[in-house]
């Protein structure tokens, strides 16, 4: 039985000739599933190389019946709080807790983390707590899968988010860098006049 049975090829969808994921990632992240043993990923690396695809197979593949979970795309998670904190609800404080619950979802992934708009420091305080709060869950709670997608390296996390948060990503995260370049720039073609 191949190691891709279990779990889709990222990748698979785009032409044979296109550059294939490490096989090293696929082969931790499938023999991880299979063990039923918790994870932590923190996928890096540039745009269109397949870390939100994978994330999101590896969703389809361990999500049980009633098993609580949660895909935040980063952007989207910020503005819902930047349209709560700027209304005129009474119970603005309960909106933002329900929001921050999610950080307590059994499978969680962040995907584009890196992404906030406005990139203001207060977005990057903001998504630092967040983190600190997964990690302070994961702690607690042995059995939770989390999966983190960013564009960014070790260093620009440091730089935007804090060496705190690098500190506790590397505890617990199986650090996985996607080597590949865009898919997009396959079909590329510059006409010169």
């Amino acid at each position: 039985m191949s190691e891709f049975e279990k779990i889709q090829d990222p990748l698979s969808k785009f032409p044979k000739g296109y550059q294939r994921n490490n096989p090293n990632i696929l082969n931790h992240v499938v023999e991880r599933i299979e063990s039923g043993d918790p994870f932590h990923y923190l996928f890096t690396g540039v745009v269109g190389c397949g870390k939100t695809h994978l994330a999101s197979n590896i969703v389809r593949y361990t999500a049980e019946p009633g098993y609580r979970w949660e895909i935040i795309k980063v952007i989207k998670f910020y503005h819902k709080y930047l349209n709560i904190m700027t209304s005129d609800y009474s119970d603005k404080w309960d909106a933002i807790g329900q929001q921050n619950t999610i950080m307590h979802s059994r499978l969680l992934v962040i995907d584009d983390l890196g992404d906030e708009k406005p990139g203001t420091d207060a977005a990057h305080d903001y998504f630092s707590g967040l983190i600190e709060m997964r990690y302070d869950y994961i702690y607690k709670n042995q059995d939770t899968r989390t999966i983190i997608t960013t564009n960014l390296d070790a260093k620009e996390i440091i730089n935007t988010y804090s060496s705190r948060v690098m500190d506790r990503l590397q505890e617990y995260f199986v650090i996985c860098k996607f080597k590949e370049t865009s898919f997009r720039k396959k079909n590329l073609v510059i006409l010169e006049a």
